[in-house]
């Protein structure tokens, strides 16, 4: 059953994940993350998409979806039964979750400033470009393992599509 996720607007998130407290820099204190955020080990080795000779061994995420995320990721290694084929569909791609940011062209907190959005893959699923089948894009079964879990996929937003974006939001 999909968790119960906030709406995606700055009044939900900041009531669901918490009001930032942040320092005189602007980025959040030392304990506004302590008390909200965790990391857990992958499932599956994973690389900084845009250096691919670092490896990610920790995901650093909001406590209320480290459960499910870590699932999504385990349900990931389960479907492709490897991690080479993971590799091979550029799952282990990693460009991040918790990043204290605004929305590209917004002024809105975007979700990774709460460490409840994750990008995927971006070099073949850039923002902006509408998804295609067959064109080694975002592979449907990881959307569906995402969208069982109720994470809302950015290869769906209207305006701009962002289809390496998934979010812990209606």
């Amino acid at each position: 059953m999909p968790h119960p996720w906030p709406a995606d607007d700055p009044a939900s998130l900041a009531a669901f994940y918490g009001e930032h407290q942040l320092k005189q820099d602007g980025l959040p204190t030392a304990g506004w993350e302590q008390a909200n955020l965790t990391a857990f080990i992958a499932p599956y080795p994973m690389v900084l998409a845009w250096e691919p000779t670092r490896t990610v061994t920790r995901v650093r995420c909001h406590r209320k979806v480290a459960e499910s995320l870590k699932g999504v990721l385990q349900g990931i290694l389960d479907h492709y039964g490897s991690v080479a084929k993971v590799r091979a569909a550029g799952m282990h791609l990693y460009a991040g979750v918790y990043n204290y940011r605004r929305i590209s062209g917004s002024g809105s907190l975007s979700t990774h400033a709460w460490g409840a959005g994750i990008d995927l893959d971006p070099d073949h699923n850039g923002l902006g470009r509408r998804w295609e089948a067959g064109k080694g894009m975002m592979p449907e079964a990881v959307i569906a393992l995402f969208e069982a879990e109720g994470w809302k996929w950015g290869g769906r937003f209207k305006k701009r599509p962002d289809p390496m974006h998934f979010q812990a939001t209606q």
